[in-house]
């Protein structure tokens, strides 16, 4: 993790009935990258028409998925990828042995819901029939002797009202509608009209009830309607049974579909140890695979009957594909100085969201320095300092401990109770991700609120054996209290952060020396080394002196901001007595050492400059040589020819060279690198003073959340007054310090590793390393298709 791990670029030689089982087999490591070297655009390869089919497929089974939430059928999403991926077997005619049995289930369970259709409405409008029959028993008959006409019908509900004023107007008051309902949908209605007044109104009528697409029913003899009733219930009793057989060979198609295929009933945990879920979801997951194989088949460049690929990977996992008894040549003679190799950063639980921090501002280069491992320790104790508080820091530990105790437990319970699909990265996921980050940072708060003796808001009276760990209670009773504290935490941040900085300028060295950039580390790396250290690492080194030093009542200790000032004015003088033995001495060269650094990085140009004309001046004298070697052989040469042999030889010789070299951007680079370190140098330190501000903030807001809301209630001694008040201290404890100004101080600890620390030495515009790995891609929810 110090550095990207060391990896080299491959060239695989493979025949095409056999890259598909290899790369089911390199689905399955960890550490392997493939390079798209297909000179053919995407739907032009070969296995377009295979990601094709496979749209198709997922097509499918969104279909069966529907129809299972339609019959409320439970789909057991698989909660353990990594099991279920070892226990498959992935072969290339598989899509189509998938595609053909779900087109066959799926067109049958289609035709038997159609089927399923027509059968319930057919039963509704028999239901409706007798329904209306029941009708005339109770209304139309009861009118037989009256020369009425009667249309019988049924219609939507929704369409009743409307209904009603069209008959009105247009029958002018000779035609009645009774509705009654059936249910929420539907209406029963009997229209009544005048027979013989208007010898068209029965025709206008129809034409109505044809335009509102409503059922008329013909009302029989009253003699005949108790038949009719009785053998319409025998039609839907029939009509029932065929419904009921209906729905079962449906339900056994989706419980196909939607149980779990095991050979006997298993508990929460052997469904997760396995990996077991419904078949639906089986056929997806192998579908993600066999599309994310198909697509990376597409990374290949397709000769004859071989197809050619590139890997980037690690030297053992060569040897590992070498043994997965595939035929296939591995080669090394790819000149890897043309690339620049992604940077494989392996992690572990532990270091994984310490890397993230660091990826999240930048991927690093694979040849510099990783600030992850050091972001380990520095960014929970920055942390800490703006959050040092005992109790608080307690409380976070603890939620801490939790997540590394029982995050397991709830994470597994989640991914089988919960019903959304792909589960390995829901939001309790993420945050048990960071369980080992937030108990490092409740531990680092806690130890700071030690340091502070702050717990609560509230300072307390302990003494170790031999020494006060942190600063004693009584001082919390003196009047100058906040003053010592704030003059304290100011000049630690100021140390720490000069510390911080200093160690980055240390690996900025570490770097040069490492790739070989002497020139930057004797025109950069040294210069603002000691330019820093002879600036606010020499302030820090006054701080701590003046710390150690007993001053006594009539000796006034002095200003450590005085003594810089007047170091910079009269390079190197002082006003007063001397802090330590011939301190003026060395401040006169401390300050020459400041002012000679800038102008010592302003020579990297001028160093470049010559080294390049020194560098052309060697090569044109090699060339030069060669030529007086060719004359000694051609005696006879003239002038002229001398001089076009000389000029092919400067052409057939390869010079190293960078192809744009420009000095006034050099030199401007170098006149702005140079400004924006020696500013960025004050600006950086004086923005570590957000670590004494944000402790300041927080250890003041809890006192006044202490002091305007439970101390008031201690004092008085009112049980009830202290229950209600401790409520509302604890939530706004909770809401504003444990869950506001958590964030805020992590925010602010993040920072000042991406600006103020990495600037020093990281780049961070390498690309990530990327894994061809089955087991990345479904967690990812990434699905490879045509539509890509």
């Amino acid at each position: 993790m110090f550095r990207a791990t060391e990896i080299h670029l491959y060239k695989l030689y493979v025949e095409r009935e056999q890259a598909f089982h290899l790369l089911t087999k390199v689905g399955q490591m960890k550490n392997v990258n493939l390079i798209n070297c297909s000179s053919n655009a995407f739907h032009e390869h070969d296995y377009y028409k295979q990601l094709k089919r496979c749209d198709d497929i997922y097509n499918k089974i969104g279909e069966i998925k529907n129809l299972l939430h339609l019959y409320n059928k439970q789909i057991h999403y698989c909660p353990n990828y990594e099991v279920f991926i070892q226990n498959i077997i992935i072969t290339d005619d598989q899509a189509v042995k998938i595609e053909q049995e779900l087109t066959h289930k799926v067109q049958f369970i289609l035709n038997q819901q159609a089927n399923l259709q027509s059968i319930m409405e057919q039963r509704d409008k028999l239901g409706e029939e007798i329904a209306v029959l029941q009708h005339c028993k109770d209304f139309i008959y009861k009118f037989s002797g009256i020369q009425l006409g009667y249309i019988v019908g049924c219609l939507n509900t929704i369409d009743s009202h409307k209904f009603n004023r069209i008959v009105f107007r247009i029958s002018k008051e000779n035609g009645i509608v009774k509705f009654e309902n059936l249910n929420n949908q539907r209406t029963l209605f009997t229209l009544v009209f005048a027979l013989g007044k208007h010898e068209n109104l029965k025709n206008k009528l129809l034409k109505i009830c044809e335009a509102f697409n409503v059922s008329i029913i013909q009302v029989p003899e009253e003699s005949k309607v108790e038949n009719k009733i009785l053998e319409l219930e025998n039609d839907i009793a029939n009509l029932d049974i065929v419904i009921s057989t209906t729905k079962q060979e449906i339900d056994q198609q989706l419980d196909f579909f939607s149980d779990i295929q095991a050979e006997k009933l298993l508990n929460l945990d052997e469904i997760y140890d396995h990996g077991y879920c419904s078949y639906i979801c089986e056929l997806k997951i192998i579908l993600d695979i066999i599309s994310a194989t198909y697509y990376h088949l597409t990374f290949f460049e397709a000769k004859s009957q071989f197809l050619i690929g590139q890997i980037w990977c690690e030297q053992r996992d060569i040897e590992e594909i070498k043994s997965f008894g595939v035929q296939v040549e591995i080669m090394q003679d790819i000149n890897e100085n043309l690339y620049e190799p992604p940077s494989l950063m392996k992690t572990n639980a532990f270091t994984y969201i310490f890397q993230e921090l660091v990826n999240t501002y930048g991927i690093p280069r694979f040849d510099e320095i990783n600030p992850g491992i050091f972001t380990i320790i520095t960014f929970p104790f920055l942390f800490g300092m703006m959050f040092g508080d005992i109790g608080h820091g307690v409380v976070l530990t603890i939620f801490g401990f939790y997540l590394l105790i029982f995050g397991q437990r709830v994470l597994k319970r989640i991914k089988l109770e919960n019903s959304s699909d792909y589960l390995a990265y829901a939001d309790f996921q993420s945050l048990y991700q960071c369980r080992y980050l937030l108990t490092l940072m409740g531990l680092f708060a806690t130890y700071c609120g030690f340091i502070y003796n702050d717990f609560f808001s509230i300072s307390l009276e302990y003494k170790l054996e031999k020494f006060q760990l942190g600063f004693d209670g009584k001082w919390s009773m003196s009047e100058s209290h906040l003053t010592v504290m704030n003059s304290f935490k100011m000049k630690t941040a100021i140390i720490v952060g000069v510390t911080q900085m200093v160690f980055g300028i240390l690996l900025k060295g570490w770097n040069c020396l490492y790739q070989r950039k002497y020139i930057d580390f004797f025109f950069n790396f040294l210069p603002e080394l000691a330019f820093m250290l002879s600036t606010f690492g020499y302030m820090s080194f006054l701080i701590i002196l003046k710390w150690l030093t007993n001053y006594n009542n009539n000796q006034e200790p002095p200003s450590i901001i005085t003594t810089l000032l007047n170091m910079v004015f009269t390079l190197g003088g002082i006003k007063g007595t001397e802090m330590y033995p011939y301190q003026v001495y060395y401040q006169s060269i401390l300050i020459r050492v400041a002012i000679y650094c800038p102008i010592i990085m302003l020579l990297k140009p001028e160093v470049l400059r010559i080294k390049r004309k020194l560098f052309n001046q060697r090569n044109q004298q090699i060339v030069y040589n060669e030529l007086v070697e060719q004359e000694h052989g051609q005696v006879d040469l003239v002038k002229e020819e001398k001089h076009q042999l000389f000029g092919k030889l400067v052409e057939r010789r390869t010079i190293k060279e960078e192809k744009h070299f420009d000095y006034s951007e050099v030199y401007i680079e170098s006149l702005i690198e140079c400004i924006e370190f020696v500013l960025g140098a004050v600006s950086n330190t004086a923005s570590y003073l957000r670590l004494w501000a944000l402790s300041l903030a927080h250890s003041q807001l809890s006192e006044v959340f202490f002091k305007m809301s439970l101390e008031p209630q201690l004092q008085t001694g009112s049980i009830a007054g202290i229950c209600l008040t401790f409520m509302i201290y604890a939530l706004a404890t909770f809401g504003v310090l444990m869950c506001m100004d958590t964030l805020e101080c992590f925010l602010h600890s993040l920072r000042l590793h991406w600006v103020e620390f990495q600037s020093k030495f990281y780049k961070g515009d390498g690309h990530s390393f990327q894994r061809f790995n089955y087991l990345q891609f479904l967690d990812q929810k990434f699905q490879f298709s045509t539509r890509m």
